[in-house]
């Protein structure tokens, strides 16, 4: 009977090992599953967000439509609609380099040029400053 309780007794704890190595093989496999989730998710982003800052010079116009609003054209003749443009660089006819990207995601109501969010700018050339009803 003492060899039958002492039998029983290692069964037992060899099952709960058991069943803990299984668990944390689960949990690792777990783990890993769930970074290649997170890791395909990422690329798939990656892939649809392909923000490609870059500096583009052109001139900047107030055009007097649909509010008012200020595009810029590029050198080699892109239009750019600055969405967040510092107002000290707002002056029709001014000279400015833009660094920033294309951002097709947004819609606007001005339907000219396309959406650019502005990272940083600079003054080349001042133009006209901007009147009040500009901005």
């Amino acid at each position: 009977m003492k060899n039958f309780i002492k039998l029983a007794a290692c069964y037992a704890i060899t099952m709960s090992l058991s069943a803990c190595a299984d668990n944390e093989s689960d949990s690792a496999t777990k783990a890993q599953s769930s970074k290649q989730v997170m890791n395909t998710v990422q690329i798939e982003n990656n892939n649809q967000d392909q923000t490609i800052n870059q500096w583009y010079t052109g001139t900047l116009k107030f055009y007097n439509l649909e509010g008012g609003f200020f595009g810029l054209t590029t050198e080699d003749g892109k239009q750019l609609l600055p969405l967040n443009l510092d107002n000290k660089y707002k002056k029709d006819g001014a000279i400015i380099k833009v660094f920033g990207h294309i951002d097709n995601n947004i819609m606007t109501i001005q339907m000219w040029g396309s959406p650019f969010k502005v990272i940083s700018a600079e003054m080349i050339s001042e133009g006209k400053p901007a009147a009040s009803n500009q901005t």
